[in-house]
């Protein structure tokens, strides 16, 4: 089948459907619970599991998926480089407190417009699953991947924060591995495929991402060398004195 037949199927249009049905009708009613929260992340679940039950990798997919891989590593890598250049900035400007930047890398908040499919209904799923319209993923609140460096520590390596390690990897689980043998692909396309509710269809045309850096500043007025916190020691004193 083609894409656009897998996401014509009955099963497929069904759980769509009621997934914004139910989003809809919750705007009606201007009450978000954590019934209507739950309900919604099981459906993404389901149609996550109905996608990827469908896919058989080929050489087409690989190319994309391929594709996908060395798009998301440019932009991780600008993402790891420029909270490199604004945390040196922000140590070199004088101010003498804790010091700690971020940076957060999310995959395109616009629907990809080179997806196969590019219905209303696909687009309205895409805000569901990215976080733009509610959080349904609470594994995705830090983007894909993220990038922290506290005061003058020495930042982790590329390969660790794309692979979890000095070395190449391959972060191929749940794929044909023989076709996927040499891609090398990365640790945040692992977390996203198989811990988030983004199903393969969902992710192969991604080409686009969006990057964002904040930086902390924390200040307290102790004397130099003095604990910030208080000096307490839990296995002593009464509770209630």
């Amino acid at each position: 089948m083609t894409v656009q037949e897998i996401f014509n199927t009955v099963e497929v249009r069904e759980i769509e459907i009621e997934i914004l049905s139910i989003i809809e009708e919750n705007d009606r009613r201007w009450c978000s619970n954590n019934a209507y929260i739950e309900s919604v992340k099981h459906l993404l679940s389901v149609r996550k599991s109905i996608l990827d039950s469908k896919f058989v990798m080929d050489e087409n997919y690989k190319s994309l998926l391929s594709d996908f891989n060395e798009a998301f590593i440019a932009h991780a890598t600008e993402m790891r480089k420029r909270v490199i250049e604004l945390h040196n900035a922000s140590i070199n400007c004088g101010i003498e407190c804790d010091i700690e930047t971020t940076g957060k890398c999310f995959l395109g908040y616009k629907y990809s417009s080179i997806h196969p499919v590019q219905t209303m209904r696909a687009k309205k799923i895409w805000n569901i699953l990215n976080g733009s319209y509610d959080e349904f993923m609470p594994l995705y609140y830090n983007g894909a991947c993220s990038f922290s460096i506290s005061n003058n520590e020495k930042p982790e390596s590329i390969n660790q924060m794309l692979y979890l390690d000095d070395c190449l990897d391959n972060w191929n689980e749940m794929l044909d591995k023989e076709m996927t043998k040499d891609m090398h692909l990365v640790y945040p396309f692992h977390t996203l495929f198989t811990d988030m509710d983004f199903s393969i269809y969902d992710l192969l045309w991604v080409r686009d991402f969006n990057i964002e850096i904040t930086t902390e500043s924390d200040y307290g007025s102790y004397p130099e060398g003095e604990n910030k916190y208080d000096d307490i020691d839990w296995n002593k004193g009464d509770y209630f004195d």
